[in-house]
């Protein structure tokens, strides 16, 4: 089983250690286990968690949000509804960002071929 100190576990992500931290305080993050020296030694769980926490965090997902997730995947099969119906709101959510995103790319592509046809 693959095994990462703080510092790869870093580089892994592109987290600082001291999200890295901050995210096991917030509960983000459990269950990591210290090596003999009392230094984290994370495991891939640790790392597709984390990934898929940043995956959440860069489309907007509050902290908050994220915990109440992981809280239900902690009770198990039985809150399978609950994690779905967490996790289509948030696409929903994010799926109109991006929506809106877009249409202000329209806007700025005709900004920009307007200077380009000389127009302006």
């Amino acid at each position: 089983m693959q095994s990462y100190n703080i510092a790869q576990l870093s580089e892994q992500t592109g987290l600082s250690p001291h999200t890295l931290r901050y995210y096991e305080k917030e509960s983000l993050i459990q269950h990591v286990p210290r090596d003999a020296g009392g230094r984290r030694r994370y495991g891939e769980v640790h790392l597709k968690t984390i990934k898929f926490v940043n995956a959440l965090r860069a489309t907007g997902m509050p902290i908050r949000e994220i915990k109440r997730y992981l809280a239900f995947y902690q009770l198990g099969p039985a809150t399978k509804a609950d994690r779905l119906a967490l996790l289509e709101s948030h696409r929903a959510k994010v799926k109109e960002e991006l929506e809106a995103v877009r249409a202000n790319l329209t806007i700025i592509d005709k900004k920009i071929q307007g200077y380009k046809e000389g127009k302006f």
